[in-house]
């Protein structure tokens, strides 16, 4: 059930693609983890990473003066907020690791195609 890291993710800043090919790990042991305790745990692990990251994007964003930033953190948000679900559906016995698995993999992807290879384009011309 794991989303596989592909070279072809890569945007060309090195920073950001070796935190991509990270986030991608720590996703994955949120999806392989099998009861409540692990789950937590992983899941607390895939927040904090997420938040470490969006925090690195944005300060570069605020450091190159990324016109698109305010769209840019929109979609951060709208991540984070959905990811504070999924402690809730841990709890409540709710949680469909496959759902999450396929929103998680179709909004990675989709992110970092269009949005972060945006601001890599970006900042390789700043």
């Amino acid at each position: 059930m794991r989303i596989e890291w592909k070279d072809s993710y890569k945007i060309g800043n090195a920073d950001i693609d070796e935190q991509h090919t990270n986030w991608f790990e720590v996703i994955n042991k949120f999806l392989d983890a099998t009861g409540k305790e692990s789950l937590n745990l992983c899941e607390m692990h895939m927040f904090n990473y997420t938040r470490f990251h969006f925090g690195h994007e944005e300060k570069l964003m605020k450091s190159i003066g990324y016109p698109d930033t305010q769209a840019h953190l929109l979609q951060h948000y709208a991540l984070l907020t959905r990811l504070n679900e999924v402690s809730l559906q841990i709890a409540d016995d709710t949680l469909d690791l496959q759902e999450w698995r396929d929103f998680l993999s179709d909004w990675l992807i989709k992110h970092i195609a269009t949005s972060d290879t945006k601001l890599a384009a970006f900042v390789k011309v700043n």
